[in-house]
């Protein structure tokens, strides 16, 4: 699958061995998603999109009393490697791994589940199409009678601050010369000039994110410095009783497994205290292929905004496998 290629099954052709386990031992979200399926599974019939290599997630269902877990995974390789995972924990009378997409047209379930388990989530939340796999396995796949939760996790978000420049050695290091980055730590992605904000926000809970979203955020700047960059960062909650709470998981986090998103801005500019930035965000996720735009601008004191570069589109021209590097540029 070539690596240009920004579709969901795109994503998934490329996960490798490090991947899986690289999730697997992200200690923080493997809990939370092990203590909220244990909450939600039992006597259910659970289905698992994209249940990777390690089919950890059916593996939780099926430890934690579902009545019978179909796991689906689209990448042939992977989904025998869930087969053995399923057999080796003596599970594959409750498991059923099927090589599929949830959005195949094709599949029908042998039954209907009544809850889904997944971890479509990107570095950018819907990057990876969770908003319209889980609209299409509404459709589809899930029972009529199932009852919330219906969904674990039950939300994730993406927040977004503007941001100092990265640290100038970490830029000379990364390849190529690409406006946008993945870096593996919260530190080395350019200190925050203002508190994030939520630029996105998927509720799977009740089984309907939204497919269209719209975000127009303003930000107060709390010190001077060169406005260079945003940073994107997730956040997951996996427990019903925890949608509406703290989040379980962040990429903000140290141990975490996904990346920060850091888009360095077209026209960096100097900012002082009080200085307030408008940044809006378009989210387009019903389709094939997920994607969205950012503009900036400074705000002045009569309103009039200042561009800080053209509107960025984002996946579309950049690389966004999430694979083992812990840096990677990204060409626009």
């Amino acid at each position: 699958m070539p690596a240009a290629d920004h579709h969901p099954h795109g994503h998934a052709m490329r996960y490798t061995a490090d991947c899986y386990r690289g999730m697997r031992n992200d200690v923080t979200r493997t809990e939370a998603y092990r203590k909220a399926i244990a909450a939600a599974a039992p006597g259910k019939v659970v289905l698992d999109v994209g249940t990777g290599a390690l089919a950890l997630l059916a593996i939780f269902a099926a430890e934690a009393g579902a009545r019978h877990v179909y796991a689906l995974e689209g990448q042939p390789s992977a989904a025998a490697a869930a087969r053995a995972a399923v057999a080796s924990a003596n599970l594959d009378h409750r498991i059923t791994v099927l090589e599929a997409f949830s959005t195949d047209l094709a599949l029908e379930l042998p039954e209907r589940a009544e809850l889904l388990v997944h971890e479509l989530i990107g570095e950018v939340a819907g990057e990876e199409g969770a908003c319209a796999a889980i609209l299409d396995a509404m459709r589809r796949h899930v029972a009529d009678a199932a009852r919330p939760p219906l969904s674990v996790p039950s939300r994730a978000s993406t927040l977004l601050a503007p941001c100092l420049a990265p640290d100038p050695d970490l830029l000379a290091k990364a390849a190529g010369a690409g406006r946008a980055l993945k870096l593996d730590a919260r530190s080395q992605a350019g200190r925050p000039l203002a508190p994030p904000q939520v630029c996105e926000d998927l509720r799977f809970d009740e089984g309907s994110p939204s497919p269209s979203q719209r975000r127009e955020l303003l930000f107060c700047c709390e010190a001077a410095g060169v406005l260079a960059a945003l940073n994107l960062h997730v956040e997951l909650r996996c427990g019903a009783d925890a949608a509406d709470g703290p989040p379980d998981v962040s990429s903000a986090w140290d141990g975490s497994h996904w990346r920060i998103i850091c888009i360095r801005l077209e026209r960096p500019a100097s900012v002082a205290r009080g200085q307030r930035v408008k940044v809006r965000v378009d989210a387009a996720l019903a389709g094939q292929l997920p994607s969205y735009t950012f503009s900036a601008a400074l705000v002045s004191d009569d309103g009039t905004l200042t561009s800080l570069g053209a509107p960025l589109e984002y996946p579309v021209g950049s690389l966004t496998v999430n694979d083992a590097m812990d840096q990677m540029s990204f060409s626009w």
